[in-house]
This record gives structure tokens, C-alpha cells and sequence, in this order.
């Protein structure tokens, strides 16, 4: 780790969620944890993730106009350091005979992991699991407050 500091991953789930006005709570704890990690520079992103978030906010959730959208997934390039090349797809495979996960999640731990990101910020992966050096944490589950202290 860096400075001591923890290498977050987020999740796509994190990056819409901070900007669904629907969601109020997540939408609030997600801006938060974003800005939070951000500060600390230890947000780290995949091309497949900014992907799917422009996606799914102008498509799927149509939260907000394509313009913004672009907005927002180009303010957040810059956290955009994650590898995705075949590299990624190899260790994908692997993750995917060992933990089961659905291909596109495996591409995203695969990146993430190759990262060297020590937190994998998800809402829908199982809490806590470990895959490699890394933990996968649900930011909106109730409970104690995961420690980025580190």
C-alpha cells in the first residue's frame, strides 16, 4: 500500500448510486465514500467501469442527460488506472473458476487485483470475501463502518 493508505476500487454500482436521486441515502454515502477516497487518492477505476456507469445512467436508469453523463465519467478519468488489457482477461478466468462470479465482475476484480487495490467497493458481491490480497466490501451494508484508515 502507498503511504499506508488503501487502494479502493469502485465498483459501478457506487460510481450510479452517487447520482441517483432516488436512492437519497446510498446516493449521499456514495458521494461521500467517492469524495472521501478521492481526497485521499486512493480511488482507483477501470475503463469497464466508466463504461458500464455512462451506460447504465443514460440507458438503463436514465438518471441523468448524455451530456452530464459524459461529464461525469470524464471528471473521474483520471482515477481511470486500473489495467484492462488480456492480462486482466487471464486473471479474470482464474477468479472466475475459483469464486464463481459473473464474468463481468471477475473482469472488474481482475483489474482491480492487478490494481494492487487493497478494497473492492461493491454492493453486490458478498461482503467480506477475499479474493487474492483483496477484500470486497459492501459500503452500504448496515453495520460497522469498514476502517480506510489504514
Amino acid at each position: 500500500m502507498p503511504n499506508g493508505r488503501m487502494n479502493c476500487f469502485a465498483d459501478t454500482n457506487l460510481l450510479v448510486y452517487a447520482l441517483d436521486p432516488t436512492a437519497a441515502e446510498k446516493r449521499d454515502l456514495a458521494k461521500n465514500l467517492l469524495e472521501l477516497i478521492i481526497n485521499r487518492h486512493t480511488l482507483v477505476l477501470s475503463p469497464q467501469s466508466l463504461n458500464e456507469c455512462y451506460r447504465v445512467v443514460i440507458e438503463k436508469r436514465r438518471l441523468v442527460e448524455r451530456n452530464s453523463a459524459r461529464n461525469y465519467v470524464t471528471a473521474l478519468q483520471a482515477y481511470c488506472t486500473a489495467p484492462y488489457d488480456f492480462d486482466i482477461t487471464r486473471l479474470a478466468w482464474r477468479i472466475e473458476e475459483i469464486h464463481g462470479f459473473g464474468w463481468w465482475d471477475c473482469m472488474l476484480l481482475a483489474s482491480a487485483s492487478i490494481a494492487r487495490c487493497d478494497l473492492f467497493l461493491s454492493e453486490d458481491m458478498q461482503h467480506e470475501r477475499r479474493v487474492g490480497d483483496m477484500t470486497i466490501a459492501n459500503p452500504f451494508r448496515p453495520g460497522p463502518a469498514f476502517d480506510l484508515s489504514r
